[in-house]
């Protein structure tokens, strides 16, 4: 009777079980098919969101005429934006086309497709060297972005680069030197053969494309002989080349194309440096002249013919004397000149020589002069702008004459104006 009762018992408890199992398994198929039910509304619940993200930023931009604008229109705005080509915008920051790119996706994409915004190009001054890995990818990165576009490239003073780091720079724009437009390079020339090593990544290959090139050294008054002999030969290969600036160069024999410059720039070149240049110069239109006055005097320097030029502005060097740039300008022949940009001495006395040496100046050169501008000390008086005023009517009938960015006509009448009413 009892191993009856337990065998019930035990055929109970395993059919429970069984059913107990059933159960489990059908609401586990439930669970499943809610999971999946659940992973279909999440999905359903993110489209709906995108959705309306996007609906909203449609919305938005019915209040915004610039994101409605077609791409072709606020590229050129893009363009607009940035400093006037060649200027380099920084690579960050303010003025940078980087900044563009954090704005929204559409104005991300535009920049990105604009290579006309990456054509600039500037390697600023590393405080930080830690900065340099970041600053090669940012280069790279222009550089793919800029397409096939011409090239500003200005090179800033690298005291704060080591030597594989700056060949690394430079080595990162060598294969695009075919679209080099605009060059400023600074030459340490303290290491010579570290100079030579980076002109040498430049050569042989031609660069049709570069028009102006700038190039500073980092000291004035070595030896010619420390000048690397491949730095001439590194742009004999620039047919289009029209305007160079040199800053703090020691010339000797080299062979710079001098004959195809229209444009050209001297600051801290010795005076016989200058001459020497300037006389293979003959189709300059524009010169800018800072020289420094060495042990040869003025008196021994040759005229200087320029037949074609029409700008020529003396300034004068850190280490300079007006007087000595006014006597300069005497070896001057320059019979197209319209426009001339002097620094005029501070004493009183030794205006009144500039403007007798200027006035024996225009009558040499017989030139039709008709812009003159002088740059003298910033708290001239009214009265010594009154007596500026009479000595440049003294000279000729020069139609616009300033003082400082002030207009001889219209300042000085005033002067006059309220002196008579004084009286």
């Amino acid at each position: 009777m009892r191993q009856t009762t337990v065998s019930s018992a035990r055929a109970a408890d395993r059919a429970r079980i069984a059913e107990i199992e059933g159960e489990i398994a059908e609401i586990g198929g439930e669970i499943e098919s809610l999971s999946e039910r659940l992973a279909r509304l999440r999905l359903s619940v993110q489209t709906l969101c995108l959705e309306e993200a996007n609906i909203r930023e449609r919305l938005s931009s019915y209040d915004d005429p610039a994101s409605i604008l077609p791409a072709e229109i606020v590229s050129e705005i893009f363009v607009h934006v940035l400093p006037a080509y060649p200027i380099c915008p920084p690579l960050a920051g303010n003025s940078s086309p980087t900044q563009l790119t954090h704005i929204c996706r559409q104005w991300k994409e535009i920049a990105m497709s604009t290579p006309l915004l990456w054509r600039a190009i500037m390697i600023p001054f590393l405080h930080d060297k830690s900065c340099a890995r970041d600053l090669i990818f940012f280069v790279e990165t222009w550089l793919r972005r800029s397409g096939s576009c011409p090239l500003s490239i200005d090179i800033k003073e690298p005291i704060g680069f080591d030597r594989t780091f700056l060949e690394e720079v430079i080595g990162a724009f060598v294969p695009h030197r075919m679209r080099w437009q605009y060059l400023s390079l600074y030459l340490y020339l303290l290491e010579p053969d570290w100079c030579d090593g980076l002109l040498e990544l430049i050569q042989p290959v031609p660069m049709p494309l570069l028009y102006e090139m700038k190039l500073k050294s980092n000291e004035r008054g070595w030896d010619p002989e420390t000048i690397p002999p491949s730095l001439p030969m590194a742009f004999r290969e620039a047919p289009g080349l029209r305007s160079m600036t040199f800053e703090n160069f020691t010339f000797p024999s080299i062979g710079f194309p001098w004959w195809q410059l229209t444009s050209l720039g001297l600051e801290g070149i010795v005076l016989s440096d200058c001459t020497k240049v300037l006389q293979q110069t003959v189709s300059l239109f524009h010169c800018k002249l800072s020289p420094y006055f060495d042990e040869f005097s003025i008196d021994s320097q040759p005229d200087t013919r320029l037949p074609c030029l029409v700008s020529l502005e003396l300034v004068k060097y850190v280490y300079g004397d007006e007087l000595q740039l006014v006597e300069y300008l005497g070896t001057f022949n320059v019979p197209a000149l319209l426009r001339l940009e002097l620094e005029v001495p501070k004493h009183k006395f030794d205006r009144h020589h500039v403007f007798r040496s200027l006035s024996a100046f225009i009558a040499k050169a017989g030139c039709n002069l008709q812009e003159l501008r002088i740059t003298g000390p910033s708290d001239c008086p009214s009265d010594e702008l009154a007596d500026y005023r009479h000595n440049m009517k003294l000279i000729a009938c020069i139609p616009r004459a300033f003082y400082n960015e002030i207009s001889m006509d219209e300042e000085c009448e005033t002067t006059f104006d309220e002196d008579d009413k004084g009286t």
